[in-house]
């Protein structure tokens, strides 16, 4: 499935640099493997409605606190929860530890809207796993668009 992402980079004309690592299952594991990354490495989150009607995959900061009250109020939801291994396979065809912006390439369904955190596009450099926990690419996030953009997906950027 990385090879996936590594084409499509090299098709939208994206610069990009991998890092490979031990496997990165949680944002501790960042800390414990003592990993230098010249980029603001990002964690994803997928997470569903009460209903699960709808899903979003949101990306922020590594060091940064999710608070779900706050992104259900601006999503306009009434719950927000996280979303269970099971549907991380059936979605986005991916384990725990690999949800990644890069999980758009094995979407099928368009009922997943891409939530990044403003903050990402004021940093020179993102780093993303390419849907495998193994590596990390680390490219420009100004180049997020394209890649939205080449799989005609819903996404929002906003203040977290």
């Amino acid at each position: 499935m990385k090879e996936e992402v590594y084409k499509l980079l090299d098709k939208l004309h994206i610069k990009y640099e991998k890092i490979e690592h031990p496997p990165l299952f949680t944002c501790e594991d960042n800390v414990k493997y003592n990993i230098k990354f010249d980029a603001v490495v990002c964690k994803n989150l997928f997470i569903r409605n009460n209903n699960k009607s709808q899903y979003y995959l949101v990306a922020l900061p590594l060091e940064k606190r999710m608070n779900l009250k706050s992104l259900q109020n601006i999503l306009e939801e009434t719950r927000l929860s996280f979303s269970d291994e099971n549907m991380l396979e059936e979605k986005l065809k991916i384990k725990s530890g690999a949800v990644s912006i890069f999980n758009i390439i094995n979407i099928k369904d368009n009922d997943i809207i891409f939530i990044v955190d403003e903050e990402i596009l004021n940093c020179e450099k993102v780093g993303f796993h390419p849907n495998e926990n193994t590596e990390t690419v680390i490219f420009n996030p100004k180049e997020l668009n394209k890649i939205f953009e080449c799989y005609n997906i819903k996404y929002k950027f906003i203040k977290i």
